[in-house]
């Protein structure tokens, strides 16, 4: 029972902000914000997990460390039914009872069960970083390629004379439907893609049972110092090219594994502005080394001539009025184009650090250095993103920028704020089909911002794994990648 001072700071949090005109689920962000939870906050004071899921799904919070808002059940209910609309008939059928979580761990918290999809999944959603099962390819950072992965997993079920890891022999990559009416958008293979598409397994994971949203990071934003640049992302970032095909949006880069493709415009990515050449009035530079600027706001590439900025997020604190900003700092591409805009018209005209030429990086003409066809896949060093990666911070393919994550997200822990793979299935409980949604494609998911897509089978992305509740389950069959397209 509620002691009378918490019973009063909960009414007075509900008074602070009118909640009867918003929805259901909104009224109850609103009141979790009143009580000083914070979205990608610390843990203990985490909107989602920590005020959010504990009063909709009865979860019981960790390490809150405040009272939580006082909310009525009907409140609740409510929520929880919008929360579901978007899934399934199959996903709403398995709706869990009022009171009860959709996650449940197990196994002394290394496996979570999920009520929504009827699957068990390893509570380790980057097992790969630390067990490899003897399966050759994986990356330090734990990704892999598309066919690596259905080794991987393979492996997993044969594990221990074929019992199986934990005891189970029918682990599978999650499964994604061709058709989604979840999602928003269509492409060229009428594969439904984009941000809320919650019919997927992974997509249910983070939009309804970790009640996350688009575009936010399941993982809060890294700060940190590589060499003389801070706040790199292990991210997608946006280049100012266009894809050689239109219809695949923009180039982007990965500082999370080296891979050099493209994305969608309306995808949230990352910036990291530059200025062609050096900046005139700092000192002269020697040798082929990054040089650090005066002031250490800016970073000059002599290999690439260009001068980067130092800050490799800084639109997560500095947005130049450009609202359209997510609050981890990424953005999709017509707003990229607008922030850099922005630096150069800041300071009454005068520019960011009082230049006016900040720009998106290009990819230039088909690079010979890809190791794929025109200006995508690893080693691509006649980029400047690509000759910074690779020459300059001394990275290599299917390196990340900084450490894998180990951050916690409800009960699944060493989370990567990043893609993760996924394969073509009608259901949950489905197995792996052994086709994809494009030849050369299967699906993949962002933990990093929600966003559900396909990508090239010979990139290196994360995994995540389940076992289906009442399924006996065979490994997916490990078929060869095909030729892939320059799409990412």
């Amino acid at each position: 029972m509620l002691s009378k001072s918490i019973l009063c700071a909960a009414i007075s949090v509900l008074a602070a902000t009118p909640l009867r005109a918003q929805a259901p689920c909104e009224q109850i962000r609103t009141a979790c914000k009143n009580a000083g939870f914070v979205q990608g906050g610390p843990i203990g004071d985490r909107l989602v997990l920590d005020c959010f899921n504990p009063l909709v799904f009865g979860e019981q919070p960790k390490r809150a460390s405040r009272p939580l808002p006082q909310i009525t059940p009907q409140l609740a209910a409510a929520c929880r039914q919008r929360s579901l609309a978007r899934q399934s008939p199959e996903a709403n059928a398995q709706l869990p009872p009022a009171g009860r979580s959709a996650l449940t761990a197990g196994d002394g918290g290394r496996t979570v069960y999920d009520a929504r999809l009827a699957v068990t999944w390893l509570a380790d959603a980057n097992l790969a970083a630390t067990q490899a099962f003897g399966v050759p390819n994986i990356n330090k950072s734990g990704s892999m390629n598309y066919a690596t992965a259905l080794r991987w997993v393979a492996a997993m079920n044969a594990f221990d004379r074929g019992a199986g890891y934990l005891g189970h022999n029918n682990w599978q990559l999650p499964t994604a439907p061709d058709v989604d009416r979840t999602c928003g958008l269509t492409g060229r293979h009428s594969e439904s893609f984009g941000f809320k598409c919650s019919s997927s397994a992974l997509g249910s994971l983070y939009y309804v049972s970790l009640g996350l949203r688009e575009p936010d990071s399941a993982v809060p934003n890294s700060q940190n110092r590589v060499g003389l640049f801070q706040n790199f992302q292990p991210y997608l970032y946006w280049s100012k090219s266009a894809a050689a095909d239109p219809r695949q949006g923009f180039v982007s880069f990965s500082f999370s594994t080296g891979f050099q493709g493209a994305n969608v415009f309306r995808n949230y990515l990352y910036v990291l502005p530059m200025i062609k050449d050096k900046l005139p009035g700092t000192p002269p530079g020697s040798g082929s080394k990054l040089q650090a600027n005066p002031g250490g706001a800016t970073v000059h590439d002599p290999i690439s001539q260009v001068t980067w900025l130092a800050d490799a997020n800084l639109a997560a604190t500095q947005t130049f009025g450009i609202a359209e900003i997510n609050r981890d700092g990424a953005m999709d591409h017509e707003t990229a184009i607008r922030w850099v805009a922005a630096l150069n018209q800041a300071d009454g005209g005068h520019g960011y650090l009082g230049q006016t030429d900040w720009d998106l990086s290009e990819t230039g003409p088909p690079d010979p250095s890809c190791s794929m066809k025109g200006t995508t896949g690893y080693g691509c060093i006649g980029s400047a993103m690509g000759s910074l990666f690779y020459r300059q911070l001394g990275l290599r393919q299917g390196e990340s920028v900084i450490p894998p994550s180990e951050a916690r997200v409800g009960p699944f822990y060493n989370v990567q704020p990043y893609l993760y793979w996924a394969c073509s299935g009608p259901s949950a409980s489905s197995p792996c089909l052994p086709s994809g949604p494009g030849e050369g494609f299967e699906w993949n998911f962002s933990m990093g911002n929600g966003f559900q897509g396909t990508n090239l089978v010979g990139n290196a992305l994360y995994v995540m794994v389940y076992y289906p509740e009442s399924s006996a389950g065979q490994p997916a069959p490990n078929r060869p990648p095909s030729q892939p397209l320059p799409h990412n």
